[in-house]
């Protein structure tokens, strides 16, 4: 019985950890732009790299009409994108590897 408890305490702190690590790298996928502040998502890197115009009008984070130049956002936000990414892949991979060392 008590191998099942600390078997579930592990279960349950892994996933609080993989949570907290999810939520602060969300925080970090934001990008000023020309008096905005925009979340990088999948929706907004496809629209960007797909619109045929060099500049138009988005609503930001926190719903407000800011005029962006696209390709200058579109840099900023696969940088921002990437560099996050690559941080969380490396973050998860050391939270996994704790885990399997835990349950030795």
């Amino acid at each position: 019985m008590e191998n099942l408890e600390q078997f579930a305490k592990q279960r349950l702190d892994w996933n609080r950890q993989r949570l907290t690590l999810h939520e602060s790298q969300q925080a970090r996928l934001t990008v000023p732009h020309n008096g905005g502040l925009f979340t990088v998502d999948m929706t907004l890197l496809v629209y960007l790299r797909t619109t045929t115009v060099d500049q138009c009008v988005l609503i930001d984070s926190y719903e407000n009409p800011v005029q962006v130049d696209v390709a200058q956002l579109l840099e900023q936000c696969e940088q921002r994108w990437q560099e996050v990414l690559n941080d969380w892949h490396n973050q998860y991979q050391e939270l996994k590897r704790i885990r399997k060392v835990e349950q030795l």
